[in-house]
């Protein structure tokens, strides 16, 4: 890992140090010629308010990235936003904020809290559920729980089992999945690895009544809100508890308010742009490559990491959001703003390989390749073959300063096994030297990558292979 720790005085100073780590990774990315994506991201475990993570796409990634395929919004699924239909975005809701009953429709919002109901009576009764409730396929709804890590609470969630999607092609419906990222938004607790959330619940309920645990348990009780859009949150219904074996277990309805609402259904590829009218979202597998953090003060603030500032350079008095209870006071000294940033130089090399290889061998990059070209002498050839070498890296007449980086493979094997093993490492451009060059002066010029394979004259090899690299 290449890691980077900036500080700074000022948070204007290191917003501006920020930006410019962020230029410089995109420079970095840039000459690598690939295509990768720049994501806005959770700073997680690590703090700070504000991150970006850059992906090459690749279908072996560990993380999935929402990109739009008209704008430029990149965001990873942890913190990507869906664009909600018109049907489920009503014109009071967008300007007002304020929602009343003639304005929702109404028509499932009762089979929604059937389900709700459902749900619940499978606990009194000891009913057996996975963490995902799939009813009947005519059932509008669907229903997902899960569990905290201490085993005390139960989320109980409802979905709609399909959405309406407005997209640039026009409308459509689709199944839909809950989103575990939103989930773990609202409840960080959240243990998203149990199989069998409900029996769990019900067999601590159970260990819970003989007095082996003081643990009070309680339900959280969560609706879509394309639900909650439906009808006022004032008429929702009002279930206060249920009983489970002789515990009462009190229920507590969760954003449901018309400012606190949630989105628990999962992004898919072809639902609508939250930023752009004409564009579509694509869900893709990525690997994370690299990533960029404004951590402002928080570890220097608690570790009191302070530096001496002009008070015209100070930040206006404010808490520091990590830890409110804790006022900073500013004197002559202040908590300095930090960032850390990172590139995975053993990731980068292995997805770069992943992402570029064929059936024939590797396909390094210009900047990545060990070297950019090889010259490859057929049998007969190989007393000529260093002046080939010579017409490639002499300085004279090049369109640049920089020598073409190139190796000459006088190994004493045959030409089909070079050829294989030069296609094998993947230097980007492989100057075979065959009979053309004593009848022509010619070298055949091949290129995997931009599927190049070329006859070229002694005269114009430099400027043609340069020309080939400077695609790669």
């Amino acid at each position: 890992m290449k890691d980077l720790y900036t500080f700074d005085a000022t948070t204007e100073q290191a917003l501006q140090t920020y930006d410019a780590v962020r230029q410089a990774y995109h420079a970095f990315f840039n000459e690598l010629g690939l295509p990768y994506l720049t994501a806005e991201a959770s700073s997680g475990e690590i703090g700070g308010s504000l991150s970006h993570e850059y992906h090459f796409p690749s279908n072996k990634g560990e993380d999935n990235l929402i990109s739009c395929s008209y704008c430029n919004y990149v965001a990873n699924e942890e913190l990507a936003e869906s664009r909600l239909s018109q049907a489920h975005r009503p014109p009071k809701i967008r300007d007002e904020g304020v929602i009343t009953t003639q304005e929702l429709d109404t028509s499932d919002y009762g089979n929604a809290q059937r389900y709700l109901e459902m749900g619940l009576l499978g606990l009194r009764m000891g009913g057996n559920s996975d963490g995902d409730i799939e009813s009947q396929a005519s059932d509008p709804s669907k229903q997902w729980f899960g569990i905290s890590q201490d085993r005390s609470t139960l989320v109980q969630v409802l979905l709609p089992r399909e959405i309406e999607v407005l997209a640039a092609t026009g409308k459509r419906y689709r199944m839909t999945e809950i989103n575990p990222y939103a989930i773990k938004r609202m409840f960080t607790d959240i243990d998203l690895g149990v199989e069998n959330p409900l029996e769990v619940f019900k067999a601590c309920r159970a260990v819970a009544a003989e007095g082996k645990s003081r643990k009070e348990a309680r339900i959280f009780r969560v609706v879509d809100m394309r639900y909650v859009l439906r009808r006022p949150p004032s008429m929702l219904p009002n279930i206060s508890s249920v009983m489970i074996g002789d515990v009462d277990v009190p229920i507590e309805d969760k954003f449901v308010e018309a400012d606190n609402l949630v989105d628990l259904v999962r992004i898919e590829t072809g639902d609508s742009c939250p930023n752009c009218d004409e564009g579509s979202l694509k869900n893709e597998s990525a690997v994370e490559l690299g990533h960029t953090f404004h951590l402002g003060t928080r570890y220097s603030t608690p570790l009191e990491v302070t530096v001496d500032a002009d008070p015209s350079q100070k930040d206006p008095p404010r808490e520091i959001t990590s830890i409110p209870s804790q006022p900073v006071t500013r004197s002559d000294r202040m908590p300095v703003q930090m960032g850390c940033h990172g590139i995975g130089v053993s990731r980068l090399i292995a997805a770069v390989a992943d992402t570029l290889a064929d059936s024939k061998g590797l396909n390094w990059p210009r900047v990545m390749a060990p070297f950019e070209a090889i010259v490859i002498p057929t049998k007969g050839s190989e007393r000529e073959a260093p002046e080939v070498y010579d017409l490639l890296t002499a300085s004279k007449g090049r369109l640049s300063q920089a020598l073409i980086d190139t190796i000459l493979d006088d190994r004493e094997r045959s030409f089909g096994w070079k050829l294989k093993d030069a296609d094998m490492i993947g230097y980007p451009v492989i100057v075979i030297l065959g009979r053309d060059w004593k009848k022509e002066r010619k070298c055949e010029v091949q290129c995997r990558r931009l599927n190049v394979k070329e006859s070229v004259s002694a005269d114009s090899l430099q400027s043609f292979v340069e020309q080939l690299l400077q695609q790669l």
